[in-house]
């Protein structure tokens, strides 16, 4: 059915486009779009007056956890989409790291197909790097990739061994795959809780220094120029990290660079009085490597936002805080944390848009994550200035492990489309 949307502000990355207009979906996809007031169409059965919200592309998240299989207590594929879309984020990744390990072309397909049948989100598997995460074996990435899956990782323990990386990475260059790496080293992370530094000593807690990570990048990143692999480097934490892939990228890699939406709003202070919802990994670092990751979104130096979403159980983290499960939830808060910033003048719409629409869709090569004749009309209304609190208990991620609890942020999503069809309304 056809449907328009009209009196909107349209905000689309891609083109640079911040304007009134409106927009024309026929058959799931953007026919047209018009830049304008009182724009409209012909041939258009339905009509949604947005009022002046943003209408944006949907988000697209590169790293998102579930529990399913083997742990669907934590999160499935169905709660997550549930949650995902209330964020806005209309296409997600979700990691291998499940019970049983997503490494094999079954699984792969598994996850595919359940992603089509129980989720509203476009939900996109990434096969396992190596067999059962063990950083050992080559994984069956030619198999999986012709599966279905979209990346290749690790998950959260990067692969120790260079030789094996070598190898993964050559492979997958060969075959066109893009390997996701978390870039540490885990010798020098060792059993740290949180980011090594005078506040850790303080509180009594094994800290992970952030050498570990530059160590992981530059080891990563030569690896990539050597094997002409397309590598993401996962969740930076520093500016160090950054210039490591400037310079990789300045010698020809294709190297891409993520980082986690939470990382961007808090600093290692948050952890306040060994608070375990900010227990994460990589963790949150200074207020100065904080400031220094913002100011690269706002330079475009961010490739991708992602929510590192991580749903975790009660019990796994109301623990002493050394023992708690690292890990947070992150669907429903990607949006409010780059619109509160941004309404605090760190960056502008299209800027803090940009990580988590055309940034995502180019390095997989989706056609989704812009405004254009013949792309997906994978689209969001959200009014970016709308206050509100995050509150665990209404969060709709089966679990509520949300660093962001308590905490007053701006930016709503009032609908989301997929595909041109209503898939969520406030």
């Amino acid at each position: 059915m056809s449907l328009q949307i009209v009196n909107a502000r349209l905000l689309d990355p891609a083109t640079g486009t911040d304007a009134i207009g409106g927009v024309f979906i026929d058959k799931g996809v953007i026919k047209e779009f018009r830049t304008g007031t009182g724009v409209s169409f012909k041939n258009a059965k339905e009509t949604i007056d947005a009022g002046g919200l943003c209408l944006a592309p949907g988000l697209i998240d590169l790293r998102a956890k579930t529990g399913e299989p083997g742990e669907e207590h934590k999160e499935t594929l169905a709660t997550a989409s549930r949650a995902a879309l209330s964020g806005g984020i209309t296409s997600l990744v979700v990691m291998p790291d499940t019970r049983p390990v997503i490494d094999d072309v079954a699984l792969v397909q598994f996850i595919a197909e359940r992603g089509r049948e129980t989720a509203f989100a476009r939900v996109y598997p990434a096969g396992g790097l190596t067999v059962g995460l063990a950083g050992e074996a080559m994984s069956e990435i030619g198999l999986m990739a012709e599966a279905g899956a979209v990346l290749f990782t690790n998950g959260d323990w990067p692969v120790a061994s260079a030789q094996v990386m070598k190898r993964v990475m050559t492979y997958a260059a060969s075959r066109g795959a893009i390997v996701m790496s978390r870039p540490d080293d885990h010798t020098l992370a060792g059993n740290g809780v949180m980011n090594a530094g005078d506040f850790a000593a303080r509180h009594g807690l094994s800290g992970i220094p952030v050498e570990a990570e530059w160590i992981g990048a530059m080891r990563d990143t030569i690896l990539a120029q050597q094997t002409g692999c397309t590598l993401i480097l996962d969740q930076v934490t520093s500016e160090r990290t950054l210039d490591e892939v400037r310079n990789a990228k300045q010698s020809g890699a294709k190297v891409f660079v993520t980082v986690a939406a939470h990382s961007l709003f808090f600093n290692e202070l948050d952890v306040g009085d060994y608070l375990t919802y900010c227990k994460v990994n990589p963790p949150f670092r200074t207020e100065r490597m904080r400031g220094g990751l913002i100011r690269a979104v706002q330079s475009g130096a961010i490739d991708a936002v992602v929510s590192a979403h991580d749903p975790q159980p009660p019990e796994e983290k109301r623990l002493p805080f050394g023992e708690a499960a690292f890990g947070a939830a992150g669907l429903e808060t990607v949006l409010p944390c780059l619109m509160t910033l941004a309404a605090e003048g760190c960056f502008s719409l299209l800027e803090a848009l940009a990580p988590v629409t055309i940034g995502p869709a180019s390095i997989l090569g989706l056609p989704q994550g812009r405004i254009a004749e013949g792309a997906p009309a994978d689209l969001i209304l959200f009014d970016p200035g709308k206050p509100w609190l995050c509150d665990r208990d209404h969060l709709l991620s089966r679990s509520k492990n949300s660093p962001f609890d308590g905490r007053r942020l701006q930016g709503r999503v009032m609908r989301t489309f997929v595909g041109g069809r209503t898939v969520f309304e406030r």
